[in-house]
């Protein structure tokens, strides 16, 4: 198997390497940045030799006007040289908002990014936003798509996850079958077969270090160890105002009811808070008060928020693999982009 495909390349980022893929759009739209979740490639947002790039995020984001960015983190698969089993989300963030910085500076980009955060990549949403405004990068926002956040991930998720001889983790007998059965759904749903079994766990899959499991474990000199306060360190899930708006699309398959059952107000609950902080304290802090006016109007609007900044798709845990989905999901950032912007004007319009 060829490791690297035309206009990959594997780049260094806070000392660690990620396998990358950029698409330069119009200069003046953001550039949209992609994280991939467990086990996955960024592939899985722009295909391989050979595919129908129209299964593909990528494909429809370039359609659109906007530069493409598609980043992973290093996983046990022979595009990487090494493995980096020590590896964690603070790191992660680091290193993507490291290789955006590199990339915006060589395109001649502004630095505004939108990031779209697949499955257990939900957990680098803070993390990055962190990195990147230590680096003035300006993250609009973040759409996640059936995305955990930095809380810790519930037993039945991590159930039957096993350590290699290589200390990472491996779910090829946990998740694996769950995962091809998900991608058959969706070739199901765009009436043909978006890639074969062999190609999916040969191009896109590989162990991982265990600092992304979402548990409190970590590797350290050479052991597993469990450790809650690093874990709430590295998550930091509470710290409110660290967070961008997150936009949130969820599926609706019984193949994978997670995310649709738990999404919407996990990170409704944090972005509730994140206005609270960014917005009213904020604006309290010169000593004005609010109205009782303005106060009534601000509760219903800031409670609506979650429902507007949530979409379903049609579809399971990949429900962005395929035609009709990649399309959709495009569709909706757009609106999302939009939308977000509204909401920041009228929040900081009523609290002036």
């Amino acid at each position: 198997m060829k490791a690297l495909y035309e206009n990959e390349e594997v780049r260094f980022g806070n000392g660690f390497p990620s396998l990358i893929r950029f698409f330069k759009g119009d200069s003046n739209k953001p550039l949209v940045v992609f994280f991939p979740g467990w086990c996955h490639l960024g592939r899985i947002s722009y295909g391989f030799s050979g595919c129908d790039e129209k299964h593909f995020l990528a494909y429809w984001l370039v359609k659109k006007g906007y530069s493409f960015l598609a980043t992973s983190y290093p996983i046990d698969h022979p595009v990487y040289l090494d493995i980096y089993p020590e590896f964690n989300l603070t790191d992660w963030g680091e290193m993507a908002a490291n290789i955006v910085d590199q990339i915006v500076t060589e395109n001649s980009l502004k630095k505004n990014v939108i990031a779209i955060n697949w499955s257990a990549s939900g957990q680098v949403v803070r993390p990055f936003n962190v990195a990147c405004m230590k680096r003035e990068i300006d993250v609009l926002f973040d759409m996640v798509i059936e995305a955990t956040p930095g809380i810790q991930i519930p037993f039945d998720r991590t159930k039957g996850l096993k350590k290699t001889d290589k200390n990472m983790i491996s779910a090829e007998s946990s998740l694996y079958d769950l995962f091809w059965n998900e991608l058959q759904e969706q070739s199901i749903k765009n009436s043909t077969e978006i890639m074969s079994r062999k190609q999916y766990e040969s191009y896109f899959l590989g162990d991982i270090p265990v600092g992304v499991t979402g548990t409190d474990e970590f590797l350290e000199n050479k052991e597993f160890t469990e450790d809650r306060i690093k874990g709430l360190e590295d998550k930091r899930f509470f710290s409110f105002n660290e967070y961008p708006l997150v936009a949130i699309i969820s599926g609706n398959s019984a193949l994978a009811p997670y995310h649709p059952i738990v999404d919407k107000y996990t990170w409704g609950f944090l972005m509730t808070r994140k206005i609270y902080h960014d917005y009213f304290v904020n604006s309290q802090k010169s000593g004005s008060m609010i109205s009782e006016k303005e106060i009534h109007d601000l509760i219903p609007y800031i409670n609506h928020i979650p429902d507007r900044l949530s979409k379903v798709v049609a579809g399971n845990h990949f429900l962005f693999v395929g035609k009709k989905g990649a399309r959709s999901v495009v569709d909706h950032l757009e609106k999302f982009d939009s939308e977000i912007e509204k909401i920041k004007s009228d929040i900081s319009g009523m609290l002036s």
